[in-house]
């Protein structure tokens, strides 16, 4: 049985006197009750923005808490890790070498309502790499996560979480650093916001020497990397993500990488993380950005076609830029020309409008997790563990893209367009099975 757990938090008579959150260690200078407000599910989901009040300690696990609950606001709190019927439902594992997602597992703080009326908010497992590892697996695909999770409560129920969902742990570092907090939501017309606090947190434990003892014995088809609330201004976890890059083009496994731009996470003036992403894609075989990323980096007239471009002679043999509910566009060298050319994918995801797991319409719920399960997809496509054409060696050996080729990338990107569409009719991210992407499919092909 879940419980939901709100902290209401009323302002301490006293300025000076603090309290103390003995399951978190979290310092306040408020007075905290706890009350159980009844049984929720347990359902994946994420939401959107919103932006820190005054008060907050930046990158404090602890001011975050402490801000809340000086401002009077509740905390509502859904503890368990049961599976969800989704989880349950996956596919048998395709054979093949899989997939290792390298990176972070946080939690998403939500924004919901109390039973009393209050604002409150609730917990789910978040963050982009994890996400792309429960959409992969879900597709029936051998999926491993390669990062380092809180013994905290939090970082238990990511475990619990990713290991419902049958991913791969045997790389996971435990460490009693904190679990990194990202308080989400999202204003009407406006894209999803993200404030987050990573203070000496648990996902910045992974080096580039206990990424290479992960790795030791291992191979993978493809190793992917998303950012987030890690950066590429984190010169160490970068080192990390670059030895497992080395480590996998050394066993013939292709590398990705999404920027996967979290604003607020970055310090530098978006034309020099510009610099930086372009850097890192040299590492990289395929990479998938946004329309949003673009327009964070290269300002909002940028040319897709010009940055793709750009990113392509970096090292990319693909680049693929979603853009939102008109689909997405995918990059690459033509065999006979040498020029760049593009195949795009239309989205069934028209809002307010989506498809569900049947194929029929349905209302957008939101779209928070979609451009991970489009990820996810990607990358089972281009290994070929969908039952398709595998193209590990178009964008691992850079074989060139013929008319086959070609045809299978466009097929890949429809797919992920898709399993993308699906996500969003459910709340939060909560990606579609191989059967449920096979039965819309079916169903919107008729």
């Amino acid at each position: 049985m879940q419980r939901a757990v709100t902290l209401q938090c009323q302002q301490a008579k006293s300025r000076q006197h603090c309290f103390s959150l003995a399951a978190r260690g979290i310092s306040s200078r408020a007075a905290v009750a706890l009350s159980v407000v009844g049984s929720r599910p347990h359902g994946r989901s994420f939401s959107s923005t919103y932006a820190p009040p005054r008060g907050f300690e930046a990158g404090s696990q602890h001011g975050a808490l402490a801000a809340l609950a000086g401002l009077g606001l509740g905390l509502a709190l859904v503890l368990g890790n049961k599976a969800s019927p989704t989880a349950r439902a996956a596919g048998p594992e395709a054979p093949g070498r899989g997939i290792c997602i390298v990176g972070e597992a946080l939690i998403d703080f939500l924004p919901a309502t109390a039973s009393d009326g209050h604002a409150a908010y609730r917990p789910r497992p978040g963050g982009a790499p994890l996400n792309v590892c429960v959409a992969a697996k879900r597709l029936g695909v051998n999926t491993s996560f390669l990062g380092a999770l809180s013994n905290d409560l939090f970082g238990e129920d990511l475990y619990k979480t990713l290991d419902a969902e049958k991913v791969d742990l045997g790389m996971v570092q435990r460490t009693p650093r904190p679990s990194t907090l990202a308080f989400v939501s999202k204003p009407p017309g406006a894209d999803v916001r993200y404030a987050f606090f990573k203070e000496n947190s648990a996902d910045r434990s992974l080096t580039a020497r206990s990424v290479a003892e992960g790795l030791k014995g291992r191979s993978f088809g493809a190793v992917h990397v998303s950012m987030g609330a890690i950066t590429l201004e984190d010169v160490a976890m970068q080192e990390a993500f670059l030895e497992a890059f080395r480590l996998t083009k050394e066993s013939g496994g292709f590398t990705s990488f999404d920027p996967n731009i979290r604003a607020p996470m970055i310090t530098l003036s978006p034309c020099c993380y510009a610099k930086k992403v372009e850097e890192f894609a040299r590492s990289t075989d395929v990479m998938k950005s946004s329309d949003a990323d673009v327009e964070f980096m290269y300002g909002e007239k940028a040319d897709l076609d010009v940055v793709a471009a750009k990113w392509l002679e970096q090292g990319p043999k693909v680049v693929v830029i979603t853009r939102g509910p008109e689909g997405a566009t995918a990059w690459y060298k033509d065999a006979t020309s040498g020029k760049i050319a593009t195949v795009t994918a239309l989205s069934p995801c028209s809002r307010p409008q989506t498809i569900d797991a049947k194929g029929q319409p349905a209302p957008v719920q939101d779209t928070v997790g979609a451009g991970d399960t489009c990820m996810g997809y990607l990358l089972v496509g281009l290994l070929g563990e969908d039952g398709g054409q595998s193209l590990v060696a178009q964008v691992a050996a850079g074989k060139p893209w013929d008319e086959a080729a070609v045809k299978r990338l466009k097929s890949i990107l429809a797919n992920s367009m898709a399993a993308a569409a699906i996500n969003c009719s459910r709340v939060g991210c909560d990606p579609p099975t191989a059967a449920e992407l096979k039965t819309a499919l079916a169903k919107c092909k008729a």
